[in-house]
């Protein structure tokens, strides 16, 4: 568990800018036409990638966490739903172009039909919504049990957890 909290933890700062560089550009690296998609995502983009900030900022006031260097399990659990669902979001978008709709990177490679993936993507696009809701929640109860007077103090950073110290 010990490699999954650092990953989050260094990934939660990756993931807003790669991965919705990914649903936007990312379909044309693999074989799907841009479009107008592209058009739109380059102002829908930066705002996506915002509100994908909105949980780790959050997230850095938990203070046990912080201390302990460790990232609670409801928040890995989100954020990798939230990832993976972006993934298929990028894999299943399709663009509607001035001659007619351009497939999506699946139906581009024959994996599914363009009515699947239209229906992949919008299932896609709901679960990354609650995911989001979620990550932030967790987040959220983070940083309200980290401040809880009752809570006990995190455990000291020993050596053998802090990362690049020499031996």
């Amino acid at each position: 568990m010990r490699l999954t909290n650092r990953f989050v933890r260094v990934f939660q700062w990756i993931a807003p800018v790669l991965l919705t560089g990914f649903v936007v550009f990312g379909r044309g690296l693999l074989g799907a036409p841009l479009g107008w998609m592209a058009a739109i995502g380059l102002f829908l983009g930066p705002v996506v990638a915002l509100l994908m900030y909105i949980p780790p900022v959050v997230f850095v006031f938990d203070r046990v966490a912080a201390a302990a260097r460790k990232s609670r399990l409801a928040y890995d659990i989100t954020s990798y739903v939230l990832w993976a669902s972006l993934i298929v979001m990028g894999l299943t978008l399709q663009d509607g172009g001035d001659d007619g709709v351009y497939g999506s990177v699946l139906s581009e490679w024959g994996v599914l039909g363009d009515d699947a993936t239209v229906l992949a993507f919008a299932v896609a696009m709901m679960i990354a919504s609650v995911a989001w809701l979620a990550t932030l929640a967790a987040a959220i109860t983070s940083v309200t049990l980290s401040r809880h007077p009752g809570m006990p103090p995190a455990a000291p950073v020993t050596r053998a957890d802090a990362p690049f110290t020499a031996p």
